[in-house]
């Protein structure tokens, strides 16, 4: 998604139950579709279409693991950090927070160095 994010498409999906629910659950761990599904009790293919739109939205990341055997899964983890709305005359104004990886975290902390 770009860096102008769709508001009105990130608040609608806020308004959706099984979208919280996924977000809380992989606030502090990460899960695959089947842990989801039992942790939020909700199915496997409801999971699945919610993933997706978070996905989409960059509210959630996907990290694909490889077993031995050579099987793959991919575990879910919440990106969401805040978010902050407030009513000023002209209307409103709502932000959208992100969590970083130490990655992302470190390539933007040595990119503001280097242009410093």
């Amino acid at each position: 998604m770009s860096e102008e994010r769709d508001i009105s498409g990130i608040l609608e999906i806020l308004d959706d139950d099984y979208a919280r629910a996924i977000l809380e659950a992989t606030r502090q761990k990460q899960m695959s579709a089947k842990e989801l599904s039992e942790e939020c009790d909700m199915s496997v293919s409801t999971v699945s279409r919610r993933v997706n739109t978070l996905l989409e939205y960059d509210l959630l990341i996907e990290r694909t693991h490889v077993d031995p055997d050579g099987h793959h899964y991919s575990e879910y983890e919440a990106q969401l950090d805040r978010v902050d709305v407030r009513l000023l005359e002209s209307g409103f104004d709502v932000r959208i927070e992100l969590r970083e990886d130490a990655a992302d975290r470190f390539t933007r902390i040595w990119d503001t160095m280097r242009n410093e």
